[in-house]
């Protein structure tokens, strides 16, 4: 009886250790997508007509962080929690390229005049939070697994 007992109270730490460990995942991929969404931030910011192909980069940067951001919220993020925060910094992510998309293909914008360009501060803080997230689940994760 007494093995039960421990092995039902492990359940709920080997679900939070798989939760982690896919969330540590979806941190790593958004990680790596960081420099393309950084150089499409500074494509749409430059002066001039920004190629075409900066729209279509950027468009598939910004459905690789909202699908990451969906799978984090799938796995289920208390209020307040360092899950939910990873997936709002995930659809952060997503809605900086997109905006920043959206003023380079301004449709108020003619292709006539000169397009002096704009500033942005890329991903900034935000991503450095990212990615010092992913070292804080992997010290949790490392954390439940010895325990």
């Amino acid at each position: 009886m007494g093995m039960w007992r421990k092995a039902k109270a492990a359940g709920p730490e080997r679900d939070l250790a798989r939760t982690l460990a896919v969330l540590i995942t979806l941190v790593d991929q958004g990680v790596r997508a960081q420099p393309n969404a950084e150089e499409t931030i500074a494509e749409c910011c430059r002066p001039g007509a920004p190629p075409a192909d900066v729209a279509r980069r950027g468009g598939r940067i910004v459905s690789e962080y909202a699908r990451l951001h969906l799978e984090a919220m799938d796995l289920g993020c208390p209020e307040g929690s360092l899950q939910q925060r990873v997936a709002e910094l995930l659809l952060w992510h997503a809605v900086t390229v997109e905006s920043c998309i959206r003023l380079a293909f301004s449709k108020h914008w003619s292709p006539d005049a000169q397009r002096r360009g704009h500033s942005h501060s890329g991903l900034g803080d935000h991503a450095r939070t990212l990615r010092e997230s992913r070292v804080a689940l992997r010290m949790w994760l490392d954390e439940l697994q010895s325990a």
